[in-house]
């Protein structure tokens, strides 16, 4: 399967291609790889959390 101006490096047209580590596509142009299934070390990693906040804190108002 083609897929037309999908490479995120050149905007160049990427191809599904399959081996023994699994689905990936390759850009035609630049020759980028993206594996299309991640790895099972990231799926077992642990989960990834958003950072804090930046900026002055919010005003706690108390109830009377």
């Amino acid at each position: 399967m083609i897929y037309l101006r999908a490479c995120p490096k050149c905007h160049g047209d990427m191809y599904l291609e399959k081996d023994g580590y699994g689905a990936y596509r390759l850009c035609l142009q630049c020759g980028l790889t993206r594996d299309l299934v991640a790895p099972v070390a990231a799926a077992t990693a642990a989960p990834v959390f958003a950072p804090a906040r930046r900026g002055r804190p919010r005003k706690v108002t108390v109830a009377a």
